[in-house]
């Protein structure tokens, strides 16, 4: 209710720009259904027996209406509703409800004043009821679209933009997310939301020579005394076609955070370097790719909470397709591959091999908090996972995906489980159907 409030009070305050001789009043959505066996759904043992195993089907309904009333003003609403079929839910908080998952106004910012006197050439702001964007791989702000509750939402504003010119320009992206009327239930969900506050700049160029720079800084303030500041910068490669790294594609993420969790002060930092290579085999397009990342831990001699925390990132698909490791305390040094049959067919194989960077500390798990903190683990070796999805796109309405995945259980798993070590086993089948127009945004 809130978003519809804010988002209509910006829509009657703004001034009025010119018509155009037909309104534009477009209705789309898609349909997602997707069934899931995995053993063990977590290496949690809170019950004192072996972690279960989670088998269902999910499906998650979104439905959206865009409306241009004039060259100034975009108005998006977006209804969805999720449901759970089987013994259990993916998520058991999950809400079966039709709710408003997007509800905001797209506004011309350049009728604000100022504006073109400090070099701002265009300009858009959106209020109301947001979808969470990615930023860069989703590391540090990531919409994780897999979830079948989410991508989680926001109630603020967003205001991007270019300063200068398109020659020689940089882009910017302003963003106030109040998450305090929302119940993130995903698996990057930042826990209990209440006056929690997120907000920060990211800008980017693409007119340095042979690199794409985006630089960014983040401030987190939710209850129990935390306050938090991530800075950083990614550098993405880009060869002109002439050159003969031109199928080299190279990326390096630096991040920092500081401030105060309750009565500690945080010091963490996290970095990844990956690269990947295009190239053909048999007819065939292939891209080949290997990569490291590293997110701190606190080692137990620490005065200082040294363990990185992005609360908005995104687990899936950057440390697996499992869902078993969150991006916290490990190193994760991974390869893939990825061919394309025919054109609307790919398969892509990867391999993860976790550590942690401070035993104790514990393992912090996407789904089941952290396990084994305080001296119990004794050995850093995480464990292995290998991922395989095969993807089938007949048309541009259907999608469809086979997924299966191995956990091979490290040393650190039984310390911190109390001595379950089994491999885990995931399989997924999913199919998408979209209609209308695509959604706009996140």
């Amino acid at each position: 209710m809130f978003a519809l409030l804010i988002t209509g009070a910006a829509f009657i305050s703004w001034p009025a720009g010119a018509v155009h001789a037909d309104e534009v009043v477009v209705i789309g959505g898609d349909v997602r259904a997707r069934t899931e066996y995995k053993r063990p759904l977590n290496y949690v043992t809170a019950d004192g027996g072996e972690p279960t195993g989670e088998d269902g089907t999910s499906l998650r309904s979104r439905v959206h209406l865009h409306w241009v009333p004039n060259e100034d003003v975009n108005v998006f609403l977006q209804l969805q509703d999720s449901r759970f079929f089987g013994v259990d839910s993916v998520n058991d908080n999950a809400d079966e409800d039709i709710d408003v998952r997007q509800a905001y106004v797209s506004l011309n910012a350049m009728e604000l004043p100022l504006f073109e006197e400090i070099g701002v050439t265009d300009a858009e702001v959106r209020v109301g009821r947001i979808g969470l964007p990615t930023f860069g791989d989703g590391y540090i702000i990531g919409s994780n679209d897999w979830e079948v509750v989410g991508p989680i939402a926001f109630e603020g504003f967003w205001l991007s933009g270019l300063f200068g010119d398109e020659e020689a320009g940089v882009d910017f992206d302003l963003l106030w997310m109040d998450f305090s009327n929302n119940d993130p239930t995903g698996g990057n969900a930042i826990g209990p939301a209440e006056d929690t506050v997120y907000w920060g700049l990211n800008v980017a160029t693409n007119h340095v020579p042979l690199v794409n720079i985006e630089a960014y800084s983040w401030f987190l303030n939710r209850p129990k005394d935390v306050d938090e500041l991530i800075y950083g910068w990614r550098l993405e490669t880009e060869f002109p076609e002439s050159c003969f790294l031109h199928d080299f594609f190279g990326v390096f993420e630096y991040a920092v955070s500081g401030g105060e969790r309750g009565t500690l002060d945080v010091d963490a930092n996290f970095w990844v370097l990956r690269g990947e290579y295009d190239f053909e085999l048999f007819d065939l397009p292939h891209t080949v790719g290997i990569g490291y990342s590293h997110a701190t831990g606190t080692p137990g001699s620490a005065s200082d909470d040294e363990t990185w925390d992005a609360p908005l990132a995104e687990s899936h698909r950057l440390l697996g397709q499992y869902d078993l490791v969150s991006n916290s305390n490990v190193n994760d040094f991974f390869v893939h591959l990825s061919v394309a049959p025919t054109e609307r067919t790919s398969l892509d194989l990867q391999y993860h091999m976790f550590t942690l960077d401070e035993e104790d500390d514990g393992w912090e798990t996407v789904t089941g908090g952290t396990v084994g903190a305080g001296g119990s683990i004794l050995d850093d070796d995480l464990g292995s996972e290998i991922d395989v999805r095969f993807r089938f796109t007949p048309n541009n309405t259907v999608d469809l995906s086979l997924g299966f995945s191995l956990f091979q259980a490290g040393d650190a798993v039984e310390d911190a489980t109390g001595g379950f070590d089994d491999d885990g086993s995931f399989v997924f089948f999913e199919m998408g159907v979209n209609f209308g127009e695509p959604p706009v945004g996140p």
